[in-house]
């Protein structure tokens, strides 16, 4: 890679974190303006165009690009159907996706708070993300022995309810961490404590959802009549 692409490259990547920055302190994507963002980069209004078409595509690329490579990464170490120890399957896989929100918390805030956002491109291209983390997740599934006797449509409503279930618990786990990280005057054995007893809910909850689906009988006349 060339010194001006290599340039070019950090400018884009300047202009995602500058997005993730701002959405970090509370506003939501659709009420960032361009001016806010070059003012963050440091660049005028004018070089933003370089680099994307108008805001919406914007927010597009920060979904596509770095979104989607934490969604990749995550689809690829949780594991839950891999043939291994079930129980500790869902333990560790717990254990994993909350590290991840932990490491790369603005992508995840920016993830649970746009989702529903006023951005119609930032919406529809996180809903594409997390509709390919469903399917991994699926196909994941169909892996586990215990699964087997579930069909494909239920085990994709499973997957659903599964990473929904997941994301649910991102902004009460960001407010944790984030607490521990800035706060000089709080009592880090009083997080560490509420943290150990979120994680060990987070984990029974899973474990409720995956094992109730072991005892589910999968039948067509059931899928097609609800």
């Amino acid at each position: 890679m060339s010194s001006r692409e290599q340039k070019k490259l950090q400018t884009r990547h300047a202009f995602f974190n500058a997005v993730l920055d701002l959405c970090m302190t509370g506003q939501s994507f659709s009420s960032i303006s361009l001016r806010q963002v070059t003012r963050e980069v440091g660049v005028v209004p004018t070089a933003f165009y370089r680099h994307f078409d108008d805001m919406e595509s914007l927010g597009r690329a920060l979904v596509i690009e770095e979104l989607g490579g934490t969604l990749a990464t995550l689809s690829e170490s949780l594991h839950i159907g891999r043939k291994r120890s079930f129980e500790r399957q869902i333990a560790k896989s717990i254990q994993l996706f909350l590290h991840m929100v932990s490491e790369q918390p603005y992508y995840w805030q920016f993830l649970v708070s746009e989702r529903y956002g006023g951005s119609d491109a930032v919406r529809k291209a996180i809903n594409e993300l997390i509709k390919q983390h469903d399917q991994n997740l699926a196909d994941d599934l169909a892996l586990q022995p215990a699964f087997t006797h579930i069909n494909t449509y239920d085990r994709r409503l499973l997957a659903e309810a599964g990473v929904n279930m997941f994301f649910s618990w991102i902004v009460d786990w960001l407010e944790l961490t984030y607490t521990e990280a800035h706060d000089d005057e709080v009592d880090l054995a009083e997080i560490e404590e509420r943290k150990q007893l979120m994680l060990h809910n987070c984990t029974r909850q899973a474990q409720m959802l995956f094992y109730g689906a072991y005892n589910w009988k999968s039948t067509e006349e059931t899928r097609l009549s609800d």
